[in-house]
């Protein structure tokens, strides 16, 4: 039976690149996200097989629906779940509704949580697996303007320290990357015109030791890692992959 790998928010950016480096290094991938034409592009890059799992993490019926097709199915052992899949909004305290904070929370915290208690139980049965979660450095040190994204963050980089302590006695590892910024989707500089991103890349240059801001694919290796036997005795563990940011 071969190897499997889940990976959410696997349409764009650093879920995309994900997805690319784990089929790279033999894993059958199932990519979720909800634009199945961009899921599409993806799995076209992946050459150890993939299948398009088109699915809003928000919809709770649609998503178990999905992921009990994938579980009873046992076409392939699916090893890994990358829980990537987020949104990311600015906001003022005043300006945070009720609204904006419980999105935040659904898409980049319960999502993850109703997949992963999901996987639980298939997860003790084949005798283990890994979760990675993707947080971010904004959720181990936030900035004023992104608070409910901030705390959503954070509150997963906790709970995946939990799920360390609850699924280690299984052989469930769970660990967690935080990326600091990178040049994908979610961030509004990606879409600006070719002139325009340079320039705002360039004045980022000073928030990184390291220069630079990260690529999709620098996040995606970490992601591989922690996910994959290269870190067999590693749980609970907060990777920061972000050009040394969180130091300033």
């Amino acid at each position: 039976m071969k190897k499997a790998a889940l990976i959410t928010g696997a349409s764009s950016g650093i879920g995309a690149a994900t997805a690319i480096e784990y089929a790279k290094n033999g894993y059958f991938v199932y990519l979720m996200a909800r634009n199945k034409e961009r899921l599409q592009e993806v799995a076209a890059q992946c050459r150890s097989g993939a299948s398009i799992v088109s699915c809003d993490v928000t919809d709770v019926a649609a998503l178990n629906k999905r992921l009990d097709e994938m579980l009873t199915a046992k076409i392939h052992r699916i090893e890994v779940v990358v829980n990537n899949a987020g949104i990311y909004q600015t906001h003022s305290t005043e300006e945070g509704t009720d609204e904006i904070w419980m999105k935040q929370f659904e898409v980049n915290l319960l999502g993850p949580v109703r997949i992963v208690r999901a996987f639980f139980p298939y997860f003790k049965e084949q005798g283990g697996g890994s979760i990675v979660n993707i947080s971010s450095t904004l959720g181990l040190r936030p900035g004023g303007s992104n608070s409910s994204y901030s705390a959503s963050k954070a509150a997963m980089v906790n709970w995946t320290q939990s799920l360390a302590l609850d699924g280690g006695p299984h052989k469930i590892r769970a660990n967690c990357v935080c990326p600091g910024i990178v040049d994908t989707p979610i961030h509004s500089f990606h879409h600006l015109d070719s002139e325009q991103k340079t320039i705002t890349l360039e004045k980022m240059k000073s928030l990184q030791p390291l220069g630079r801001i990260g690529t999709a694919e620098e996040v995606a290796k970490a992601a591989y890692f922690l996910g994959s036997d290269l870190s067999s005795w590693t749980t609970g563990a907060i990777l920061s992959v972000d050009g040394g940011i969180n130091l300033t």
